[in-house]
């Protein structure tokens, strides 16, 4: 197998962040369907860690934007429009039916929009997990969420308390 080692640099960097900025606009359902087979069609035919990787990551980010509870921040919204189109685009810079190399400069957007939407992920996820807990297959609001998150933070707090002062009285 061969190893293939690509510098970004600056010029590149312009390219994708123009195109990101150019198709920022509202997410199209359409889009969004398109986007989720073509992920699914990457994870039954690469093998490359890599782009499975980046893949999952974009599967997240769609799972953002098709939730109806998850309000997505405008400025992170656009940016992952703007994925959703690269990633559905099959003439792009490098076209994705070429044999190992195809699928690099999605990742290379798809990496670059992760680091951009990066706290709204990690918060999503947290969302998920809270209402795959608490909302047992019924409505999980975002309400119900803060509400949580407060409760688990007072709980932390209290057991830090109790841990302090167990080891302050020597126990």
């Amino acid at each position: 197998m061969a190893t293939i080692s690509i510098d970004i640099d600056d010029q590149v960097k312009a390219h994708f962040n123009k195109f990101i900025q150019e198709h920022g606009t509202n997410i199209d359902s359409n889009d969004v369907k398109e986007a989720l087979e073509k992920v699914n069609e990457v994870r039954n035919t690469v093998t490359d860690g890599y782009v499975l990787d980046q893949v999952g990551r974009l599967q997240m980010m769609l799972s953002m934007v098709e939730d109806k509870t998850w309000v997505i921040e405008d400025s992170n919204k656009e940016k992952i429009n703007a994925t959703i189109k690269y990633f559905i685009d099959d003439n792009d810079v490098i076209p994705d039916h070429i044999p190992g190399i195809g699928y690099v400069d999605d990742c290379i957007v798809i990496d670059g929009t992760v680091d951009a939407v990066f706290e709204e992920m990690t918060e999503y996820k947290d969302f998920c997990r809270a209402r795959l807990v608490y909302a047992k297959n019924g409505p999980f609001s975002l309400e119900d969420w803060a509400q949580i998150k407060d409760q688990e933070a007072v709980s932390r707090s209290r057991n830090r308390r109790f841990k302090k002062s167990k080891r302050n009285r020597g126990w």
